[in-house]
């Protein structure tokens, strides 16, 4: 689920002859976080969340604002519990019904299962910003049907994932765009964003499968298969859902 503008956290060794850290310095080096997130890399960004933590100078705005990212990351490596904490923690750190804490709160909804509580939410949040990536995130995974199947509605989705796309061209806005192009069988759309990603990530396992998919959809099984032996290569549990996509496909 991706994923507003992250908090850069610079992560060096204070010396008592050096010069004393300042919020700038928290706020500068996170950037990195934000581009090992893109990279697919959680775990090393999550390193980078917790360090900027322990900047003396930052503000409990900021570190609002790296609780969320660090929700984000443990949500991304699917630890359900700690995402939870941490959208939690992050709510707490803004003002109740603004933008931010609704943004938070939203989230804790989704993961709690009150899809009604977080559409109220973001719809409020969507009228104080909607040009904000969060918010139009979400609401594209939303409509995705991501969360909840009943709430799926790739039409509406889209609105919503073009326009995330289109303030962050990252791998992960790129990427839930393609799979919202796929969903509505516009096919050489979706194609065109995964394989723009995979030529920055060949290796992502989730692109090439999708892009099989696609090979298959366009009349070019040859080209889906060499994919498919792709994808098995890189991760085996795969196999099944190739084996049905090309059952149901033939």
């Amino acid at each position: 689920m991706q994923h507003k503008t992250l908090l850069a956290a610079l992560v060096f060794t204070i010396l008592s002859c050096g010069p004393a850290p300042t919020e700038n310095d928290a706020i500068q080096q996170n950037q990195k976080g934000v581009e090992l997130m893109d990279a697919g890399k959680p775990e090393l960004a999550l390193q980078e969340f917790m360090a900027s933590l322990e900047n003396p100078k930052l503000t409990k705005l900021s570190k609002g604002t790296i609780y969320r990212n660090i929700a984000l990351a443990y949500d991304d490596l699917k630890k359900r519990d700690s995402s939870l904490h941490y959208y939690t923690i992050a709510a707490k750190s803004f003002t109740k019904n603004s933008y931010d804490y609704l943004v938070n709160m939203a989230s804790v909804d989704l993961m709690t299962g009150r899809m009604s509580e977080a559409l109220t939410r973001l719809t409020k949040a969507a009228a104080m910003s909607p040009d904000d990536l969060s918010v139009n995130n979400t609401l594209g995974l939303i409509y995705m049907g991501d969360y909840d199947e009943a709430y799926t509605d790739a039409e509406k989705a889209l609105v919503y994932n073009k326009k995330a796309f289109d303030m962050d061209r990252g791998r992960i806005t790129e990427n839930i765009l393609a799979r919202n192009y796929y969903e509505l069988e516009k096919y050489e759309l979706a194609e065109t964003h995964f394989e723009n990603i995979l030529k920055q990530y060949p290796a992502d396992v989730d692109c090439n499968f999708s892009n099989g998919m696609i090979k298959y959809k366009l009349k070019n099984k040859a080209e889906g298969d060499k994919l498919f032996e792709k994808v098995l290569a890189l991760d085996s549990t795969y196999k099944e859902a190739i084996d049905i996509f090309r059952e149901n496909n033939k």
